[in-house]
């Protein structure tokens, strides 16, 4: 059915955007803030800088978003060292088991290469029979690879090409309305597969809304 697929990171294989989130929360309590878990739903698909700066903004807090991210980032780095902090997300390892040896994987974030292979060093990798990330993906993208980042498809195509498989026969997998967007308009399937800090979001472009992971591997 399809000739490859491509997987994002964060919150696709790696529940990262719990990280993200107790860790800004974090953040706001050192100035004498607070947030409810729900309500950083909204900074999801959002760069951590524009979010640290909307935090300076908005709860007015003494510093400058440049200072507020890096203390944030301190904390959320400090997590992904900690491969206990480090959840994978409901059936990835079943999903892998099976489309493994079957079709060319990919991945494709838009989180800068340097966090990103360390939450996926520390989080996936343990849990797998390889060595290194490129003994299971043909193909390793991040936001360091395009100038574009999602919704626009560039990291997408870039990835269809260095599999070299036809776009229009890669299947994507995504949690964010800005992944799904991204996806569609590189020509490929997209399954989305929401959770709790994505579920807002508008997946009406994917040609399949998921429950789990775990639907994937019936659909592959």
């Amino acid at each position: 059915m399809f000739s490859a697929i491509l997987f994002d990171v964060d919150g696709l294989i790696v529940n990262t955007e719990e990280l993200y989130s107790r860790t800004y929360i974090e953040t706001l309590a050192d100035f004498g803030k607070t947030l409810r878990r729900d309500e950083y739903t909204a900074c999801v698909g959002i760069p951590v800088e524009t979010n640290a700066a909307d935090a300076v903004d908005r709860f007015r807090i003494g510093t400058t978003p440049e200072a507020y991210c890096e203390a944030w980032m301190d904390r959320f780095e400090t997590s992904i060292s900690d491969p206990d902090q480090i959840e994978l997300m409901p059936g990835i390892l079943d999903l892998i088991d099976h489309v493994l040896g079957r079709y060319p994987l990919g991945l494709a974030s838009s989180t800068k290469r340097p966090r990103m292979e360390k939450t996926l060093r520390n989080g996936l990798l343990p849990h797998l029979e390889a060595s290194e990330l490129g003994d299971v993906f043909g193909t390793i993208l991040s936001g360091s690879d395009v100038v574009h980042h999602k919704p626009a498809p560039d990291v997408y195509l870039l990835a269809a090409q260095q599999l070299d498989v036809d776009p229009t026969k890669c299947l994507v997998l995504e949690d964010s309305q800005a992944g799904v967007m991204a996806g569609k308009s590189a020509g490929m399937t997209v399954f989305a597969v929401p959770h709790f800090f994505t579920e807002h979001q508008d997946h009406s472009q994917a040609d399949r809304i998921l429950g789990s992971l775990t639907e994937a591997v019936a659909l592959t």
